[in-house]
């Protein structure tokens, strides 16, 4: 098993761990069992880029007084500096798709004069910058306000371009002192069409403020040094790590059986197309897995009849993520009673119960998948066949007979119009008129068959000789299923 592999797998383990102690009462074990797993596999973490693109991270670092404070005896602007150093380095040293930017905020200006624009980017995105950006954090002292809400904003600049994988990562203890709403910048990224989300590496933060965070991107709550360095290689490892993801299409029973269909996934901004799959399970009967771009939001189509939408779909990064879509499927049959050797392809219109919207057209002597409900049926024999409120269960074949039809053959004593009508309760419906070409003064002159549904019918025809409305004649005649019926006009 390769390092990714395993990084990938530690990961999906501390993510189950997390569900497992997420309760209060058992943080502290969580927090002994996550400094363990670390100091196990922190040897196994691989920060080898799987994408041949480049990578850009961009760590945005809190220098306001606040980072003056210290955990075991060391100011945690040091600890988060040296550690931000150490990762970076090692990136650098083995991957040469990934390229670093350092932005720092509350450096500048002391507090006491409420710089709320104390923010910069230091050290510009390049390849072999750790050297550059080790030099320039040791020139900086933290002690100025918390401006998040603008130094996050400035950075969406800091970026050459959308193309790369593009992840920021902020680190800062405390609250934001200049007024700013990081919640409101989320809202902002989003009605601009950015899906750029931020790992946020809360230091000590209380529980108050880790709730802010959550709102913008991916937290994570770090309360001693140990935490902080297992937290950014992490985050690093997510971010250059495939984020990957399986479509569960769930049926009636809550199981993700469905399979089989075809999935389209959409960039949720710009409509455009950015995935088409066709869903496929794997040998042992589970969805197959998916790498996707974590940059986007989607939207996602599932190519059901009727079809099947989920919107907003964010990814986190680096993970295994799973999309889940309700999509219960059972089987429409239509047979028609065919000769031996012919073949049948009358079409059916397929609605949903009660609604106008066609949302399928089904030839006859095929089986179509259909999401469980109430359909109505309208089969374009001749005449009409209206079934409604065909029920479609999950896993099971619900067959509708079309019955054989027979056969009319008119013959035109002389030539004149005709049309064939049946009879609907006390009237008369006409369902067919002879063809006469695209010229009102042409006529039926010879011979004609048309395939009739079994049933009485009224033939109606009025010579064009004369052309007098009393001269009109009916004939009636029955239609057997297979047989063929002849009238002389």
């Amino acid at each position: 098993m390769n390092n990714e592999h395993r990084s990938l797998q530690i990961a999906g383990v501390l993510k189950s761990f997390l569900k497992l102690f997420c309760c209060s009462h058992h943080l502290l074990r969580f927090t002994s069992y996550l400094l363990l797993l670390t100091t196990l596999f922190s040897p196994l973490i691989s920060f080898s880029q799987f994408s041949k693109q480049t990578t850009r991270i961009l760590f945005v670092l809190d220098a306001s007084g606040s980072m003056k404070g210290k955990w075991n005896g060391t100011a945690k602007f040091e600890l988060a500096k040296n550690i931000l150093v150490n990762s970076v380095d090692s990136v650098a040293k083995t991957n040469s798709k990934v390229e670093f930017a350092l932005r720092v905020f509350g450096h500048q200006s002391p507090r006491n004069e409420n710089n709320c624009k104390d923010s910069k980017l230091e050290v510009a995105f390049g390849k072999g910058n750790a050297a550059a950006i080790s030099q320039r954090l040791d020139q900086l002292h933290p002690q100025g306000q918390t401006p998040i809400q603008y130094s996050l904003s400035q950075s969406l600049n800091d970026f050459p371009d959308s193309i790369a994988t593009n992840a920021i990562i902020l680190i800062t203890d405390g609250n934001e002192t200049c007024g700013g709403n990081i919640c409101d910048l989320a809202a902002q990224m989003e009605a601009k069409h950015i899906a750029l989300r931020p790992f946020i590496v809360g230091l000590g933060l209380t529980d108050s403020l880790k709730k802010k965070f959550e709102c913008l991107g991916n937290f994570y709550d770090v309360q001693n040094e140990d935490m902080l360095s297992s937290t950014i290689r992490i985050v690093i490892s997510k971010v250059l790590n495939p984020t990957t993801c399986q479509v569960n299409l769930i049926d009636a029973f809550g199981n993700p059986t469905t399979t089989n269909v075809e999935l389209t996934l959409f960039d949720h901004f710009t409509h455009a197309v950015r995935y088409n799959f066709i869903h496929t399970l794997t040998a042992i009967g589970i969805p197959d897995t998916l790498t996707l771009d974590s940059k986007f939001k989607y939207d996602l189509e599932v190519h059901s009849i009727p079809k099947v939408q989920k919107k907003n779909i964010e990814l986190v990064a680096g993970t295994h993520n799973i999309i889940a879509a309700d999509v219960p499927l059972g089987t429409l049959e239509l047979k028609t009673e065919t000769s031996a050797g012919t073949f049948s392809s009358t079409p059916c219109i397929v609605r949903k119960a009660g609604e106008h919207e066609i949302i399928y057209v089904q030839d006859a002597n095929t089986q179509q998948r259909y999401l469980v409900g109430i359909y109505d049926l309208e089969i374009l024999t001749l005449p009409r066949i209206i079934q409604k409120n065909i029920l479609i269960e999950q896993g099971k074949i619900n067959s509708i007979k079309i019955p054989k039809a027979g056969t009319l053959m008119v013959t035109p004593g002389e030539a004149g119009v005709a049309s064939i009508f049946i009879q609907v309760t006390e009237r008369l419906e006409k369902i067919y008129d002879f063809p006469v070409g695209i010229h009102s003064d042409k006529s039926i002159k010879q011979q004609q068959t048309v395939n009739l549904q079994p049933g009485n019918y009224t033939v109606v025809f009025r010579p064009d000789k004369g052309k007098q409305s009393e001269r009109t004649k009916q004939v009636s005649v029955l239609i057997a299923s297979g047989k063929t019926s002849s009238i002389k006009l």
